[in-house]
């Protein structure tokens, strides 16, 4: 009986893992650019979109921004678009490898999109919403 509730909250406590992943800085020493396919789509609880990106035979959980921030610049996400993503690449607790997003360019659009400054600041904080576009 012990054993089954051990592992009942040890799987409540993924999440969290997850969660906390989420909020590793941006690091430029660890920055890379991969090209891929979309595989999936999804949101975290703070609202972040999370791609899945297949690049070659790996994987890649790649951090974008708020769904609020793509909605805002009418940019939609969808299985099988090839993205080439820059940012900055890490292992999670669960294993996983993530990267947080600093550009993503649609290879067929050549369209960019520019989601943290120079100085790894988000385009959605403070500094970025209050930004005027040229």
């Amino acid at each position: 009986m012990n054993l089954f509730l051990f592992i009942f909250v040890l799987f409540l406590a993924q999440p969290s893992y997850a969660e906390t992943d989420l909020s590793e800085g941006y690091d430029e020493n660890t920055e890379i650019t991969v090209s891929g396919v979309v595989i999936d789509i999804s949101s975290q609880k703070r609202g972040t979109v999370i791609l899945k990106l297949r690049s070659g035979r790996r994987i890649y959980y790649v951090v974008t921004a708020p769904t609020w921030f793509f909605a805002q610049h009418d940019i939609v996400f969808r299985s099988g678009l090839v993205i080439e993503v820059k940012g900055s690449k890490y292992f999670g607790r669960d294993g996983i490898i993530y990267i947080i997003s600093r550009e993503i360019r649609d290879t067929e659009t050549g369209k960019r999109i520019i989601l943290r400054d120079l100085q790894s600041r988000p385009a959605w904080g403070r500094q970025g919403m209050n930004r005027k576009q040229p």
